[in-house]
């Protein structure tokens, strides 16, 4: 009996799919983690800084040369059945006018733009190229999530993942040893730049160089409105960094960089989670299967929460595993890190509805809010308690960006769709095993038995929703 449902459970389709999912993402960030110790050792504190610092950028000008119309694939693809490849092209050839203006205008004021650069023309051009590259790369990612193809989401980001780490070594050890940040820099343009000129020119002939006024329309409808959401977002993950190297010093921005890097490498999870639940779950809204959906989501955020747990309880040693000690002073808060990743997994149980009705405009309200308080108490409070009060800033703001966002769906949208005091008690529980393992912070084995705890009193509540809501999960 036991075992024919465990023949089931792994010949299920979604549960192949999430395997993938979680197989490939796993793959390309336990490369990115293999980087974290080499480069902590290979680059000083202040190099690591201005490094990540760099990156930064890119990530902001990935948002802004491509429009951010990535979000749009996946629905667009269901609304546009007749003409994919004509409309999946179209985009990228907005985007291509998109990208190559905004490149211009940079070039033409950079006079006047390189104090908020910090940088040379010639590396500022190789940063937005670089940036570039990588929205055709996420353009691509959300085509095969949408048609769950991870075998080949998996080969094309493992291989840039795995190219970017070798050429980056190289060049910093061989190349670029009295320059190592550009060093670092070039050994991840590279490889992006190569893998989204091969995207881009898939597309361009599959879809006969398709360029359409009504589906650049829709581009711009779903796409426009969700920059501020997802700048707000980078301002949430990446401004601490920027402002604890100007308001304190580079080295501090290293040390924390790295803390909040492995911190969030717990988001391996809750995006290749969230690749299998939301196409599942636009699928049965489209089909209003409203209670299956609000069943099965307090079963997924179980899941995540019983992966938070875990990371919380040995948190602090991957620090000392991974980093030098010159790094082990961000052990301190790692674990409000950790948190915080929770609570935007969290967030998403919202957001994923507001982006079914397409109202990117709320979306982007309520990150936008979360943002500007995170950069409100960075900089009243960053310089009095140091880079430490980064952490909490980060943790309040990521508590309000689930706040506004339930608010959002519930009282706006007006949209029944979430269990809110199921998942609000399961947030105020994590918060406190997160408080308590902080208490215990120099005891990893004290930290492990309350995780042992946790995870049974999660795998009873898990079984006994399994039986409840056995359709629904099956």
């Amino acid at each position: 009996m036991v075992i024919n449902k465990f023949n089931n459970i792994i010949h299920n389709k979604i549960f192949k799919i999430g395997s993938m999912s979680l197989i490939a993402t796993i793959l390309t960030r336990a490369i990115n983690l293999i980087a974290v110790p080499i480069f902590s050792r290979l680059l000083t504190t202040a190099e690591y800084g201005n490094v990540e610092v760099f990156m930064t950028y890119v990530n902001i000008f990935m948002v802004v040369l491509g429009l951010d119309i990535h979000g749009a694939v996946g629905k667009g693809r269901l609304d546009h059945e007749d003409d994919k490849d004509g409309f999946l092209c179209s985009g990228i050839l907005m985007s291509t006018i998109s990208a190559i203006s905004i490149i211009f205008v940079i070039n033409v004021f950079f006079n006047i733009l390189q104090g908020i650069f910090g940088l040379e023309r010639w590396l500022v051009n190789i940063m937005l190229i670089y940036s570039y590259a990588i929205f055709l790369m996420t353009y691509r990612s959300a085509d095969y999530n949408f048609l769950y193809q991870y075998k080949k989401n998996m080969k094309m980001t493992v291989s840039v993942a795995v190219l970017n780490l070798s050429l980056s070594i190289l060049f910093v050890e061989v190349f670029f040893k009295e320059a190592r940040v550009l060093g670092r820099v070039l050994g991840a343009t590279i490889p992006t730049v190569i893998c989204g000129a091969i995207i881009y020119a898939g597309y361009v002939k599959r879809g006969n160089r398709t360029f359409k006024k009504s589906y650049n329309k829709y581009f711009l409808e779903f796409g426009i409105p969700l920059i501020p959401h997802n700048l707000s977002h980078l301002v949430l993950s990446s401004s601490d960094r920027i402002m604890i190297k100007n308001m304190i010093s580079s080295s501090d921005s290293g040390i924390y960089s790295l803390a909040y890097t492995l911190g969030m490498m717990i988001q391996v999870a809750s995006e290749a989670m969230n690749q299998v639940f939301g196409p599942w779950l636009f699928r049965k809204m489209q089909a209003e299967e409203h209670q299956k959906i609000r069943n099965v989501q307090r079963m997924y955020l179980l899941l995540y929460c019983s992966v938070v747990v875990g990371v919380l309880a040995v948190s602090p040693e991957i620090i000392k595993i991974i980093g030098s000690r010159d790094y082990w002073d961000g052990i301190n808060i790692i674990l409000w890190v950790v948190f915080a990743t929770f609570l935007n997994f969290t967030y998403t149980l919202y957001v994923n509805i507001e982006f079914f009705f397409r109202k990117t405009a709320l979306i982007s309200t309520g990150t936008f809010l979360a943002a500007i308080i995170n950069i409100g108490l960075n900089f009243f409070f960053l310089k009095t308690y140091g880079y430490h009060f980064a952490a909490v800033s980060t943790v309040a703001s990521y508590a309000a960006l689930l706040l506004f966002h339930a608010i959002i769906v519930n009282n706006v949208l007006k949209i029944n769709l979430v269990d809110n005091v199921y998942i609000f008690i399961v947030v105020g529980a994590v918060f406190g095993v997160t408080c308590l393992m902080q208490i215990l912070l120099n005891s990893v084995l004290y930290r492990i038995l309350i995780a042992l705890i946790c995870e049974t009193i999660i795998c009873g509540i898990l079984l006994a929703q399994r039986r409840r809501y056995s359709k629904d999960f099956n």
